[in-house]
């Protein structure tokens, strides 16, 4: 008889602690020694209708007591039965730093029967006693007598073993959609802050700009006088600079529209540094020319919003030409005219700068707001919300739906994503949520795979009139190793890192595409090429009776 003494450690204390507690004896004199153990095993559901002959060719296991927190079974151990007499022990499994509860029995329940029948001895989870426990205890070789000596104790158990793999299974797939929607918030999470940061700062420049907008408006009517067709003139070129300035990144794209009929040479120097930059100094000497000395702080934005030298005489010539100089009224034919402050001209300009200025932030806040509603959207078509299970789903949808939640891991993996998609293909009947927890898979473990710096390859195809194939292939320099192929879509296998993985994504994958959608999975791997090809039948009516 096995009695276990108190100790308090918790769910961290190394197994070395546990199997010292374990293994210590005592010839405690206490009531629960001398308990019948036939009227022990009644207390176990398993035991309590078995007839007496069945009962007595149990063997007597060792009576045990765990303290709340002490370990039962550690990660991989395989080789032990328990029966509760009394307490509380809940079946933890651990991935890294987060953890789940798969289990959790009570007075009368047993466990422990799983791992030995399975031989499963590369599991991750872990029992504990939530409070003080009295178990009975049987070694793995005294549990395979057990049933193989009463026919009755081994169907019972193997009911009891069905049940539990089926809740097994479910709460492992809950837990491993818990784990990739934690990743996932967390990479959308990041996308929304960045537009919404930018346009939070680009609102706060906004209000400082018409601030500064409404008061060289007041200046330039009360000041100056401006006329009606002064402020005419003035706002058509505003309207033709906001045309050309809608693209608040077009200072700093790279890139044109290869099947653009015309681009003016304005917009040209938005994309070549060079000739932006002397377009600039261009306007900078006439501006100094014409009295203004922060001509520098100005040209910038005045190239940016299509202003020429051209059209900069034309303001002075159809609006400034009528206001008199800080100095003096000055000849038409004088050269003295160049160099000499002119309040209008300056005060009109940065009302051009400030107007357009508006436009252009406008236009990124508009931007922004767009961005975080394409994101929505994409979780929303990524979870299917507010649809029934059963969809006519499009494929290409789901994968691009995908690859947006993924973005922030691929931006930050600096992976290029290659589409070849058959624009014909048609949709299918299936369950589209579940359809995007496989793509979140594959392409998930083909970024890890990759990990800095490579390519993702995702292909589409209609093959014949019944079936869709779905390819992802990633230039991942190792690949999977040969002696771990054979294996990878087994539950909680993974070549990955310890915390990393659970060893569940293509397992849960290999039920969502063959049990689910009676559809395959296979894949091939070599040093820098693994492919996993699904394919999915076009119309399945199996789906309909599940729901």
């Amino acid at each position: 008889m096995v009695i276990m003494l108190d100790n308090k450690n918790d769910k961290n204390n190394d197994g070395e602690i546990n199997e010292k507690n374990k293994s210590m004896t005592s010839n405690a004199n206490d009531s629960d020694v001398n308990q019948d153990p036939k009227a022990l095993l009644h207390q176990i559901k398993l035991f309590s209708e078995l007839a007496d002959d069945d009962l007595k060719s149990i063997e007597k296991g060792e009576e045990v007591w765990f303290e709340a927190g002490d370990k039962i079974i550690d990660e991989g151990e395989h080789d032990t039965f328990y029966a509760l007499i009394d307490g509380n022990v809940e079946v933890i499994m651990r991935d890294g730093s987060k953890e789940a509860v798969l289990y959790s029995f009570e007075s009368g329940d047993h466990f422990g029967e799983l791992p030995i029948i399975l031989g499963w001895s590369d599991h991750k989870c872990a029992a504990y006693a939530t409070k003080k426990s009295h178990l009975l205890r049987w070694d793995e070789d005294a549990f395979w007598r057990m049933i193989y000596r009463s026919p009755s104790l081994m169907r019972q158990i193997l009911s009891k073993m069905a049940q539990s793999l089926s809740t097994l299974e479910t709460a492992l797939q809950q837990n491993q959609k818990l784990i990739a929607l934690g990743g996932l918030a967390a990479g959308l999470a990041h996308e929304l802050n960045n537009p919404a940061a930018a346009a939070n700062r680009t609102v706060t420049q906004l209000s400082d700009s018409i601030q500064e907008w409404r008061l060289l408006v007041e200046k330039l009517n009360v000041r100056h006088g401006m006329t009606a067709q002064q402020w005419s003139y003035i706002s058509k070129l505003r309207k033709s600079a906001s045309k050309l300035d809608l693209n608040p990144t077009s200072r700093h794209s790279a890139s044109l529209n290869e099947n653009s009929s015309s681009i003016t040479t304005g917009d040209l120097s938005k994309n070549d540094p060079l000739a932006h930059a002397e377009q600039e100094d261009e306007i900078i000497d006439w501006l100094k020319s014409h009295g203004v000395d922060d001509g520098w702080n100005l040209a910038s934005d005045l190239v940016d919003a299509g202003m020429t030298i051209d059209k900069l005489n034309d303001i002075v010539s159809n609006v400034a030409s009528s206001q008199s100089t800080t100095k003096s009224t000055l000849d038409d034919n004088s050269n003295d005219a160049m160099g000499q402050k002119n309040p209008l001209f300056d005060d009109i300009l940065s009302w051009f700068n400030a107007t357009t200025r508006i436009d252009r932030l406008l236009y990124e806040i508009k931007i922004s707001t767009t961005r975080i509603s394409e994101l929505v959207s994409a979780v929303k078509s990524y979870s299917y919300m507010d649809q029934t299970p059963l969809q006519e789903v499009d494929i290409h949808n789901g994968l691009e739906s995908t690859l947006t939640m993924l973005q922030h891991k691929l931006r930050e993996s600096d992976i290029t994503i290659i589409r070849e998609y058959d624009f014909n293909l048609p949709h299918i009947n299936a369950i589209g949520n579940e359809l995007n927890q496989v793509w979140t898979n594959l392409i998930d473990n083909a970024i890890d795979g990759i990990g800095k710096h490579g390519t993702i390859i995702i292909r589409t195809k209609k093959e014949g009139n019944s079936q869709i194939l779905v390819e992802v292939v990633d230039n991942g320099s190792k690949g999977i190793q040969k002696e771990a192929q054979s294996r990878v879509l087994e539950p909680f296998f993974t070549t990955k890192e310890p915390g990393k993985g659970t060893g569940l994504g293509l397992s849960i994958s290999h039920r969502i595409i063959t049990q689910t959608h009676k559809g395959d999975i296979n894949f091939s791997s070599i040093p820098g090429r693994t492919s996993f090809q699904i394919r999915l039948p076009i119309i399945y009516k199996g789906i309909e009776q599940k729901y």
